[in-house]
């Protein structure tokens, strides 16, 4: 009697893994959607400062095909977030408030690595973002070393540039989690974005 009941767990195991083994064979192509939430370095610049801007509420929402398992199509929403903070013109005491958005759309292709429990991937493609960046020169300290400054043009313009990343997923019959980091070329910067996220195949 002890031996069937010792037994039981491990057969249960490897019936979960064979369904899931299934699942992953038959089931890996189609439309999807999904979401993410995640990190951004918005790496903003105008004429008095440069590689500014950090988010932690970032956001994707995107829409893919994926017509054979090994590669797919995707088309993504993204907002870096938006970050305000004070810094310091170089060699002096004079404060500057900054502000930076980022966001817009990008295409990707995206090529498949499949492991035994989880895929890999990588991917390019372009982005095209609109930035917005301004800086007000305040008041020097009393006391302070601070320059003549004016307040530089505030930063509102769209552009195009190239962007690659990859991550891993994991994906359970038709809902897949992924953790995804991608790298963009935009006006001022390079800045990136590491998100957590799910999917759904139709």
């Amino acid at each position: 009697m002890l031996r069937p009941m010792r037994m039981r767990p491990l057969a249960w195991l490897l019936l979960l893994a064979l369904a899931a083994g299934g699942v992953r064979a038959d089931d890996l192509t189609g439309i999807y959607v999904g979401a993410a939430l995640g990190k951004a370095w918005l790496d903003s610049s105008d004429g008095l400062i440069s590689g500014f801007g950090s988010d932690k509420h970032a956001s994707e929402f995107l829409v893919g095909w994926r017509p054979i398992p090994e590669l797919a199509a995707e088309l993504e929403y993204i907002n870096f977030g938006s970050s305000t903070g004070t810094t310091t013109y170089p060699n002096s005491n004079e404060p500057l408030d900054n502000t930076a958005s980022r966001k817009g759309l990008a295409a990707f292709a995206v090529l498949y690595l499949p492991a035994p429990l989880v895929d890999f991937y990588v991917k390019a493609g372009v982005a095209k973002l609109h930035t917005k960046v301004t800086t007000l020169v305040e008041p020097c300290p009393t006391g302070g070393t601070c320059p003549p400054l004016a307040n530089p043009i505030p930063v509102d313009s769209t552009g195009v540039g190239l962007t690659g990343g990859g991550g891993v997923m994991y994906r359970f019959r038709r809902l897949e989690a992924r953790f995804d980091y991608a790298r963009f070329a935009a006006l001022g910067g390079n800045p990136y974005l590491m998100t957590f996220g799910l999917t759904y195949t139709f």
